[in-house]
């Protein structure tokens, strides 16, 4: 049984006794009564009024704690584990006295489970795999495992030991699950940890839990995490945003065809002193998280603009989010700019990710129709990497598709070299240019070109530059 099943027994019991005390104490008042021979007749007659009243306060008392007992519940009904709610109390509780581990486990393939088995089947994993969880670590010698269900298949525990060991079994458990399986269904897991610390709330480890999570494990490596509070985070990247503390490189693009570089990709990084260079990788997650990706992309349409508009003959392109490209308001500022900085026809393209979601496809589309009519390129950027990129083909009216560096990192795989072949053969049709990304040697750079791509990027090109070459 779980740790959290346990607490939640004592929870129920603790409000029984609750309940039970009142109920009791009219027992003993009743043979009191009995034993000491009071006329009950003229005791009811005399006080009638009070004996009614203190029923009602009586039937309300247990009402009120039934109602309580659903309110103030600590598991959750599905899998059994503490409550998002609670396991937060717990940690910001424990952390003032005490420095652990927080492990957020996920299980990605959660959604496509609930499609393919249904919701039944869904919440019967998601309970086994609290569970299992908990079975792992109690073996490994841990006591009393404080799990809790964040959302979806994502499980929140705490740990006292030390980060590698954590790692290295998680590792294992991970290996386990993924071989083993649940109920015969493959589970696909991810997971993340961070150190609790006096400074950062619960919800605070959470997002940076959830942040992590994002990252692959390369990434995760490479990336220079900041000593800095989320929500103090969250207002440092306002401000340099709004103060407009960027710092632009441009990473040039070859057109095969003409032998030159006529596109140059926006690459772009916040300035603060103290804290010197945040990547994009750093800071558009927050962004994302705090709403905030309208006011960015328009302040960063606008700065690039400025620049463009001194280099006639050359393109950029600008990552946008696909929220802000079904904005009015930023189709409005956008149209209101190109013609306040005199920007040339398809001097500009905007680069949605193919990892969008693509809710809401129809006013996507429609918005980015008007961008084109505006002579704005679009392109999509990461194609391939999963059945979105499909979506895209059949909905969205572009003009660039830039391919994921799994193409370029695997061309020599046969099954890679081949998609890869058949949707140059398609956007060839489609009047749609391709770009390679991540080019670094000239062997690959004469096999993409010898396929047919349009544009090679990457360090064969050339690394990212300050200023544009006019």
């Amino acid at each position: 049984m779980l740790y959290s099943e346990n607490k939640e027994r004592e929870n129920r019991f603790i409000l029984s006794l609750k309940i039970a005390i009142p109920f009791l104490s009219i027992i003993i008042f009743i043979l009191i009564i009995v034993i000491t021979d009071i006329n009950i007749k003229e005791l009811l007659k005399n006080n009638i009024i009070a004996f009614l009243i203190i029923t009602f306060i009586y039937i309300y008392y247990i009402l009120y704690q039934i109602y309580m007992a659903f309110e103030t519940s600590l598991i959750d009904n599905i899998t059994k584990t503490f409550s998002r709610d609670y396991i937060l109390k717990i940690i910001d509780k424990e952390k003032k006295n005490d420095n652990f581990l927080v492990i957020l486990l996920k299980i990605t393939n959660i959604e496509d489970i609930n499609d393919r088995y249904g919701l039944k089947k869904t919440d019967k994993i998601l309970y086994e795999f609290a569970n299992k969880i908990d079975n792992f670590f109690v073996k490994q010698g841990f006591k009393n495992i404080k799990i809790g269900h964040i959302v979806g298949g994502s499980f929140i525990f705490t740990l006292k030991a030390n980060e590698k060991r954590v790692n290295h079994l998680i590792r294992q458990f991970i290996n386990r699950i993924e071989n083993e399986q649940i109920d015969n269904i493959f589970l696909k897991i991810i997971y993340s940890i961070v150190e609790s610390d006096s400074e950062n709330s619960s919800k605070e480890l959470l997002i940076s839990l959830q942040e992590k999570l994002k990252c692959d494990i390369n990434e995760r490596r490479n990336s220079r995490r900041l000593s800095i509070r989320v929500n103090e985070f969250e207002n440092l990247i306002m401000s340099l945003i709004e103060e407009k503390k960027f710092d632009f490189r441009y990473q040039p693009i070859l057109n095969i065809n003409l032998k030159e570089i006529d596109i140059y990709e926006l690459l772009v990084k916040l300035n603060s002193k103290k804290y010197g260079k945040i990547s994009q990788n750093q800071f558009i997650s927050v962004v994302n998280r705090i709403g905030y990706e309208l006011k960015f992309d328009i302040i960063l349409v606008e700065e690039i603009f400025k620049i463009v508009s001194k280099y006639k003959d050359k393109k950029i392109s600008i990552n946008i989010s696909s929220y802000s490209i079904r904005n009015s308001e930023f189709l409005h500022k956008v149209e209101k700019l190109l013609t306040q900085y005199n920007i040339q026809k398809e001097q500009i393209i905007f680069e949605i990710s193919a990892n969008s979601s693509l809710n809401d496809v129809i006013k996507l589309g429609e918005n980015i129709n008007i961008l084109r009519d505006l002579g704005i390129l679009i392109a999509i950027d990461n194609f391939g990497v999963d059945n979105t990129s499909f979506k895209y083909i059949k909905n969205i009216n572009f003009d660039m598709v830039k391919f994921d560096i799994e193409y370029s990192k695997k061309y020599k795989d046969k099954k890679y070299m081949q998609i890869l072949k058949a949707f140059i053969s398609i956007f060839k049709d489609l009047d749609v240019k391709t770009v390679i990304k991540f080019v670094e040697d000239e062997k690959s750079y004469n096999f993409f070109k010898d396929l047919g791509i349009d544009y090679i990027q990457g360090f064969i090109v050339g690394k990212p530059v300050k200023e544009i070459v006019k």
